[in-house]
């Protein structure tokens, strides 16, 4: 008698969009205002066959997953059938957090394909894709416009690097920055977060002496995924 195995591969796509997903969530990011007791998030599985579908979140650190408690997460793990809709609900249930910024976590949906039972014996070649979504977690204190984040950046010469300042209580979520200095782009940053009250520091893809009169490019992503452009001499 031939005895058959199933042989698991498990393929983790970590992906910020969901072009390769059958399992996708409406809009690309989350923002969680923290006076509200749970939020809601709607997925959807565009394909014609079902999945398994499993949700967990974290800190955006190795091993700093769901069991930390900073959200609760219903359900966790759900089947959901071809070219249907799940809803799942987040609650933060961790420790108090400054008020006067955000913070950020992060959502990850797995997709599996659901094997029927018959296949079960088989040899098989299973693939997952994690989608992976930012949370923002937006207290009611924050002063200002998440608006107004762009035009309230500093900017500052640091030797080779410039040093990059976010005032606000906002985060930046820069898709790209550029320099205009004497008519050539000078590339300062493509998808990067200067986080609240804090500096950060780029490195520009050709030296600057100067930043005086330069002509500032920012490209940055607002809270419906959407980007915003502005320009401003520095």
């Amino acid at each position: 008698m031939r005895t058959y195995s199933t042989l698991l591969v498990t393929l983790s796509l970590i992906i910020s969009q969901s072009a390769f997903a059958s399992v996708v969530m409406t809009g690309t990011r989350i923002i969680y205002p923290a006076q509200t007791r749970e939020k809601s998030v709607q997925l959807r599985n565009m394909d014609n066959q079902p999945y398994i579908v499993q949700v967990e979140t974290d800190k955006g650190q190795k091993n700093s997953a769901t069991e930390d408690g900073d959200f609760v997460v219903t359900p966790q793990i759900f089947r959901m059938e071809p070219n249907a809709g799940q809803s799942v609900r987040l609650m933060y249930a961790g420790k108090n957090l400054p008020q006067d910024r955000e913070a950020v976590f992060y959502m990850n949906f797995t997709q599996l394909p659901a094997t029927k039972t018959a296949s079960q014996s088989a040899n098989q070649l299973v693939l997952s894709i994690t989608n992976r979504v930012k949370i923002f977690y937006r207290p009611q204190g924050i002063a200002g416009r998440q608006e107004d984040t762009a035009k309230n950046l500093t900017f500052r010469l640091d030797g080779k690097n410039i040093q990059v300042t976010n005032p606000g209580g906002y985060y930046a979520v820069v898709r790209r920055a550029s320099l205009f200095i004497q008519g050539r782009e000078v590339r300062l940053a493509d998808t990067k977060m200067v986080a609240p009250k804090s500096s950060s520091e780029w490195t520009p893809s050709v030296p600057v002496k100067n930043l005086k009169g330069a002509r500032l490019k920012l490209t940055l992503v607002n809270d419906y995924g959407m980007d915003t452009v502005s320009e401003r001499t520095l």
